[in-house]
């Protein structure tokens, strides 16, 4: 990513309302976004382009999440992930996204917390402010 780009994003849910209101939230603040309503038309985007970031579905196209990342993972494609999700999951189940890399998982109906979280994961040298004293 150059300097002035903040990322691109493929955003991957089978609700179009969610799906709409996630992309131009991240839209919003700059962000280049690319958007899907399934796991093939998701696995078809990411083997063609270079995304830094999925935000992926809890459930897409009647397949768990957990079942979608393994098979792009087994396909070699592994970009960064953030889950966002309706329900929490299980302890069981965050074990299992951590275990595909999983960086975080949000709320979908929270898109500010989306925008929030993905800024902290594709901007990650701002966290560090170059301006201190010592005293």
């Amino acid at each position: 990513m150059g300097q002035d780009e903040l990322g691109k994003i493929l955003i991957a849910d089978n609700d179009e309302d969610v799906l709409m209101e996630l992309e131009r939230a991240l839209e919003d603040e700059g962000y280049d976004t690319a958007v899907t309503v399934s796991r093939e038309a998701a696995f078809q985007v990411l083997s063609t382009g270079a995304f830094d970031l999925l935000v992926l579905d809890d459930y897409l196209s009647d397949q768990h999440c957990v079942q979608v990342l393994t098979h792009f993972r087994g396909a070699g494609i592994q970009p960064l992930v953030v889950v966002t999700y309706h329900r929490l999951p299980s302890r069981a189940e965050c074990e299992q996204l951590r275990s595909l890399g999983v960086s975080t998982l949000v709320n979908k109906r929270a898109p500010i917390e989306l925008v929030r979280t993905v800024h902290y994961l594709l901007r990650p040298l701002e966290r560090c402010s170059p301006h201190f004293e010592m005293t």
